[in-house]
């Protein structure tokens, strides 16, 4: 399949919701009947995103990696894609089962034994997650940013963590948490990123802008974070869970969720929201360890 097919049947955009990214996405219909989805960078962020997502789908396609939808088309520019569309029978809602969660932790299992060697290495080499994105030492560092985030916690009518909060010890924890870069991560997997199968047991994930050589414990982390804020009793996966890891996340959530706005549409109102509600979460984990 080439792009140019797949552009001039654009017209049919059905569009998708859920998740955060500005790009466009949405299904599109070609003209003998079969549907793709489709992400195009629509502005300079939103195009490096696509860019990179490109080079992560062509590098876990050569290494077999089997939890991706199948590329089928790329916009010669690099900026816009096509994927298998999963629709019928797949699940992006946030309902968790055993072998549900099995089976993404299994996914995350087998991308981190996928060494990328040579150029495709540089694909995995910025950090998107790493020691410069610790949210406490920069709360401890700015009071005016500490009343925000209290505000917020409190709104949230989380005056128990509020009233509790010690930014200096908790900067002063934070930065002794070590990252390690000796994995491929995701560092996004949850409901909207994950479909799930229940017929084929099957999982696949997307949007992997994020992706990086970096630290299993924040992902694996981030991720466990997320099936909890859901309900879903995570009881026999704790010893998958690291607690300086959820320390550290808790840090980063909080800090995350009370920056400004960029000028944008209510999903990015929407991100914030998720950003204070995964630090409650996780905050919450980590006293229950």
């Amino acid at each position: 399949m080439n792009w140019d097919s797949v552009e001039a049947s654009l017209h049919t955009l059905a569009h998708t919701s859920g998740g955060f990214t500005m790009a466009h996405r949405g299904v599109v219909t070609l003209p003998n009947g079969q549907s793709v989805f489709v992400k195009i960078g629509n502005d300079t962020l939103t195009k490096e995103w696509a860019h990179k997502e490109i080079l992560v789908y062509r590098f876990l396609q050569k290494h077999a990696f089997a939890a991706i939808p199948k590329l089928l088309a790329v916009k010669s520019d690099q900026t816009a894609f096509a994927l298998e569309p999963l629709q019928a029978g797949w699940d992006w809602s946030d309902t968790w089962t055993t072998d549900r969660l099995n089976k993404t932790l299994s996914a995350m299992d087998d991308l981190a034994v996928v060494i990328p060697e040579g150029p495709d290495r540089k694909v995995f080499e910025k950090s998107f997650i790493s020691e410069t994105a610790d949210g406490w030492r920069p709360l401890f560092e700015h009071p005016e940013l500490q009343q925000v985030l209290l505000t917020r916690l409190s709104a949230a009518g989380r005056q128990d963590i509020a009233r509790d909060l010690n930014f200096e010890l908790h900067a002063r924890r934070s930065s002794s948490f070590v990252f390690t870069r000796n994995a491929l991560v995701h560092n996004d997997v949850r409901a909207d990123n994950c479909a799930w199968n229940e017929q084929l047991q099957a999982v696949k994930l997307i949007d992997w802008n994020w992706a990086q050589l970096g630290d299993r414990r924040i992902d694996i982390g981030s991720f466990l974070v997320h099936v909890y804020k859901t309900g879903f009793d995570i009881t026999n996966y704790r010893d998958r869970l690291d607690a300086e890891a959820l320390h550290w996340l808790a840090g980063f959530w909080f800090n995350a969720a009370i920056r400004p706005l960029p000028e944008g549409s209510s999903e990015q109102a929407a991100l914030r929201d998720h950003q204070l509600m995964s630090g409650i979460a996780a905050f919450d984990l980590l006293h229950e360890l």
